[in-house]
């Protein structure tokens, strides 16, 4: 099977459920050990925790994001006393990000995507995209809905105007319109993905932007931006 996009790696890090970003998560392959994603799921709670349930380290997804730099998504099998998987996603900040339930095993792995135990010849594939997991795949024809972290959710959400929590103000650009979340359509070596981002700043050449999914902040080149980005980022750097 194809691995020379993904690396199996056993190592021993920070112990937070939601740690914060730093530098070396750009080059450094932020996975954990077993007895440290107890420690984060017990943290989490609710539905993300089972009794006894064993956790098994599988694999790391390498995957390069949107400015060209490596990224890893950590994969965890949950083994539920009752029978059944859980498929357990950590990013490499490393913030735990959701599980999948399974009916199979992850047993393998190959570019973007994990082999599920089909009993047959030929695994199931679970496919991580670079964007991150998505909400619902279909696995041999059965919806499968990917349960997210809560505390993610949370943080997601705007603050209630109506509560004792200030509003969190809005970025104005210079153009004076409102700064907020989009998605940019950015080609890397032929190959255009779609990032939901946040404008950031211009600076030596570059568009730097908020990826929405793991708060990380990229430099891109402006010629790798869509026609319809680069003329956003013209007309919001563009006072009145």
């Amino acid at each position: 099977m194809k691995k020379t996009l993904a690396t199996i790696i056993c190592a021993t890090i920070a112990t937070s459920a939601l740690l914060p970003l730093n530098s070396m998560a750009r080059t450094k392959k932020n996975d954990l050990d077993r007895r440290e994603v107890d420690v984060i799921l017990e943290e989490i709670g609710g539905d993300h925790i089972v009794e006894n349930m064993k956790v098994r380290y599988m694999c790391s997804l390498k995957f390069e994001d949107a400015s060209g730099e490596d990224d890893y998504y950590h994969i965890y099998n949950g083994y539920l006393k009752k029978g059944g998987y859980r498929i357990i996603i950590f990013n490499n900040v490393p913030e735990y990000l959701g599980y999948y339930p399974s009916d199979w095993e992850g047993i393998d792995y190959e570019e973007g995507a994990i082999l599920l135990d089909s009993g047959g010849d030929s695994p199931y594939l679970l496919r991580i995209p670079d964007a991150g997991p998505a909400a619902n795949v279909r696995i041999d024809g059965n919806p499968i809905k990917f349960v997210e972290n809560p505390k993610l959710k949370e943080e997601k959400k705007e603050v209630d105007t109506s509560g004792a929590l200030p509003a969190v103000p809005k970025e104005i650009a210079a153009s004076g319109e409102e700064i907020d979340y989009r998605d940019w359509k950015i080609t890397m070596q032929g190959k255009e993905i779609t990032v939901n981002a946040k404008f950031e700043k211009v600076e030596g050449g570059k568009v730097y932007i908020k990826n929405a999914k793991n708060g990380k902040v990229a430099g891109i080149p402006g010629s790798a931006l869509s026609e319809e980005d680069q003329e956003y980022v013209k007309r919001i750097t563009t006072a009145k």
